[in-house]
Order: C-alpha cells, then structure tokens, then sequence
C-alpha cells in the first residue's frame, strides 16, 4: 500500500508531507465495509520509520487505552430517536466543539503499546480502531446567528468552549510542534469517520501539535453526491469561524489544513472567503488574523475554472503554502469530470496548463503540485 511519491522540488520534507502520504497511501480507505464508528489502522506508512521513541500521549483521563481525538462539526446533534449515536448527517447551526475516545477494539493494549506496536512491518494481529463515545465541549461563539433556532440555543453554555481552548493548549504545550492540523474529510460519510482518520493521521505523526477533525454533514450515499456538494459550500462558513477562532483564542504558531476530496470544495470556499475578507489587508494582518500554514488538498474535487477565480481574488495570500495532490488517472475526479464537463483541480498537471498559467505555478512559492499518479490505491478513499 506504500505510494512513489513524486514531489515537486520546492516541497520541504516534513510532518505535512507525512499526512499528505497516509491520505495517498489509503487510509482514507481503511474504513470500507466497516460500521462508521470502528476501521482498521492502515499498516505503517515508509516515510513513518519503526523508531518508537519516548511520547507524552494525549490518552483519555484515567484510561491509558483510550485516545482523545478533538473534533469540531456542524452536523445537527442527535436525539434521542436517531440512528446516529452522535451527531446525525444533517446541517446543524452551530460550530461544535469536543473530543472523541478512541480505542483499539475490544483490546486493552494502552495506547503506548500500540504506537510501538503498530509502526512494526510485520504487525502481530489486526489494529482495529473504534469510537468509544464522544463528549461535546461547548461551541464557537462566533457560530451563533440570527439562524441558529432559540432551541438549540438555549441548551448550549456559550462559554463552555474554554475547555476545547484548555484541550488545544495541552497539547501544544507537551509537543515539539506548536501546529494545529484540521482534517477536513470527503462526501459519503458520517460523523465517527474523520475523527477515526484524523487519529490515525495524528498516531503516525508522532502526536506533534494539535490534531481536530472537521465533521461536516456529508450523507454516507452515493446518491447524495450533488446533496453533498451543496453542503459543503453551506459548511465552509463554519470551517472559516474554527480557523479564526483558533488564530484568536488559542497560542498556534500555525494552523495547517488537510481536505480530501469533496471536502476540498469546503476548504477552497473558507480559504476564498477569507481572501475576500483580507482584499485589503497587509501580510502581517493575515497572518495575525488566520495564522494559516499549508494547506493540502489531495484529489480536490473542483472545478478547475472556480480555482482559478479564487486565485485571482487572492486565495494565494491568505495561507503560506497551497500544495495540491494531482493526478490525471483519478476514477472518482474522472466520473465527476465527465458528469460536470469541467476538468477537476485534482486531475491538473503543471505540463497541462498554457504557457502563461505555468509560468505563474513556477514563479510563486505559495502554489505546488504533486504527482500522485504512481501511488498504489491513491483514489480508493471515501
């Protein structure tokens, strides 16, 4: 499952390159065929190594064998009557905010064993991860609007956020790096998976940073696909509130973003928008504003003409570094170009643009393509 990666030159080694190749690799995948709230651990990734090292583990209080995953969404919380243990895969009104538990099945291997454990080649049994629960901590203040309903209002404490603050903070305090990474998952699933895929991205990353998975209200059906892209314009709004929120409240140096698929369209809208916002703004107040780092999309779901737009509006200046993941051989970016007409952001390769458009890719430090198109199961996620 491990991908040739050809990298551009200008893409620096490092823990972003690292998640950007789990997400190559398959682990987006990992979870087909199982139920939303358990999938197997994909095997280690070559770029990981086998060195376990000494970690402070982020685990659950009073559970060694339970990790505490953070997570904000913006799907509607469930009742009592649904089916969903957690948040159900409608659009909610508020950014919430919390932290899911998560263990390796029925085992009670601690979480340290399994780190070591898990970045052997040959692994002794399977590693299958499951969501034990999830706690809700409070929300973005800033969320709140003349569309949230009074109902939900009145059920939520406005300043129960200091603790996910208190969370982040933790963790950036007990790391090397002072990053938060914001996974941003693709169409077609529910709430337990990104939080699932972001442990498992965060568990190979060595726990540096802060990690949150961004659950946004995608339909686990492939029917829902134009549903879903439809909502993912609609979530952006609430991605763009966590970004900001975390920049002000929180001590990040960097706040760096991961978006997969469908979920590109919601990390392209917030970032665009958020370009709008800073037309006239200096480079230190973006930066002091967003704090944003690398953004990495990987099989982007867009069209390429709408990227376009978006860089002539100034999307380039609001994050240090956009690298894209491409590759012209993707099914899914294929079934989507022929069902839309337009070629997909993902399928672009800098040999394919005019003249005039690749002497802009090369002359920018802020825009970088990689090819994908070697890597083994690339376009074999969700």
């Amino acid at each position: 499952m491990h991908a040739t990666i050809l990298l551009a030159d200008r893409v620096r080694p490092g823990p972003l390159r690292l998640l950007a190749c789990l997400l190559v690799c398959g682990v987006l995948g990992a979870c087909a065929g199982s139920p939303p709230s358990m999938q197997e651990m994909m095997p280690a990734p070559a770029v990981a190594g086998e060195e376990a090292g000494s970690v402070d583990l982020p685990i659950a209080e009073g559970n060694t064998a339970l990790l505490d995953i953070l997570y904000a969404t913006n799907r509607a919380p469930a009742g009592a009557d649904d089916e969903q243990a957690f948040y159900t895969n409608e659009r909610g009104y508020l950014v919430r905010l919390g932290s899911g538990r998560i263990a390796f099945g029925d085992s009670d291997i601690t979480w340290d064993e399994a780190r070591k454990i898990s970045l052997l080649k040959n692994r002794p049994g399977e590693f299958p991860l499951e969501i034990r629960d999830a706690a809700e901590y409070g929300i973005v203040p800033d969320s709140v609007s003349i569309f949230t309903p009074r109902g939900e209002l009145d059920a939520i404490d406005e300043s129960s956020d200091d603790r996910f603050v208190a969370a982040v903070e933790e963790r950036l305090a007990r790391s090397d790096s002072k990053d938060v990474f914001i996974y941003v998952h693709g169409y077609k699933v529910e709430f337990e998976n990104p939080l699932l895929v972001a442990a498992e991205m965060w568990h190979f990353l060595g726990y540096q940073g802060a990690f949150v998975a961004f659950s946004w209200p995608s339909t686990p059906s492939r029917l829902a696909y134009f549903k879903d892209t439809e909502t993912a314009r609609v979530a952006a709004w609430g991605l763009r509130q966590l970004i900001t929120y975390l920049a002000r409240e929180t001590s990040v140096e960097r706040i760096n973003i991961i978006g997969y698929s469908a979920g590109t369209r919601l990390v392209l809208t917030a970032m665009h928008e958020l370009a709008l916002i800073h037309q006239q703004s200096t480079p230190d107040e973006i930066v002091a504003a967003n704090r944003l780092g690398r953004v990495i999309l990987v099989g982007s779901d867009v069209d390429s003409g709408t990227f376009a737009s978006y860089v002539l509006d100034g999307l380039l200046r609001v994050q240090d570094q956009l690298n894209l993941y491409v590759s012209p051989a993707d099914k899914a970016l294929k079934v989507s170009d022929k069902v839309l007409r337009h070629r997909r952001l993902g399928q672009v390769l800098p040999g394919t643009l005019d003249e005039r458009m690749r002497e802009f890719v090369m002359s920018t430090d802020r825009l970088h393509f990689v090819d994908v198109e070697d890597a083994d199961q690339f376009d074999e996620g969700n």
